[in-house]
Formats: structure tokens, C-alpha cells, sequence
């Protein structure tokens, strides 16, 4: 597990606001309208994903939990309003950081 810690309780660790972030953009780029069940199904693992991860904001998630969130996201792409440049520093923060995550 990687204990990757702020050291301000009321700080939040800077993946944790990446994921945030992501999900912030993803609320209101998202074509609903055009999900099958599959993405319906990928979307409700995301915002599960980051219910859990915020309850510990000042900590790191796991590998597996940024993965997943980055799988799902990857899988939203064809739903997703993606002309904003920072969602583009979104996901290369987020693959970034899951290349480079310490045990």
C-alpha cells in the first residue's frame, strides 16, 4: 500500500484533487444521452471509486484503484466531451502517476 501521505490533515492529496478534478469535468461533458449499459455500468464504478478514495482525502489510493479509474475513464471516451485541454492534463497526470506509483 502506498502510504504517500500530506502532512496537513486538512490538505488533499494531489491525486485525490486530480480525481476530483476528473470527475468534476466528467459531470458535465459527459453525452448521457449516448451511454450504453456498459458505460452506465463504468460511470457508476467511477463515482464509487472516488466516494471510497475521498473518505481518505489526504492519502493516496491504491495502484489498482487509480488503474481501474483510469480504465473506466479510457472506456468513457467515445461519451466524452474531450476539446478542453485540461481534461487531455487530466488523464496524462492520472497515467503519469499510475506509471510512476511507488509500493
Amino acid at each position: 500500500m502506498n502510504v504517500d501521505k500530506i502532512d496537513d490533515k486538512n490538505s488533499v492529496h494531489h491525486i485525490v484533487q486530480l480525481m476530483a478534478n476528473i470527475i468534476n469535468y466528467l459531470n458535465v461533458s459527459l453525452y448521457q444521452g449516448q451511454f450504453t449499459y456498459n458505460h452506465e455500468q463504468s460511470f457508476a464504478q467511477l463515482n464509487e471509486l472516488y466516494i471510497q478514495i475521498s473518505k481518505t482525502p489526504f492519502i493516496a489510493p491504491s495502484k489498482e484503484d487509480i488503474t481501474h479509474t483510469y480504465n473506466n475513464l479510457i472506456y468513457l471516451q467515445n461519451v466524452t466531451d474531450t476539446d478542453d485541454p485540461d481534461y487531455h492534463r487530466y488523464m496524462h497526470n492520472l497515467k503519469k502517476y499510475i506509471v510512476n506509483y511507488k509500493n
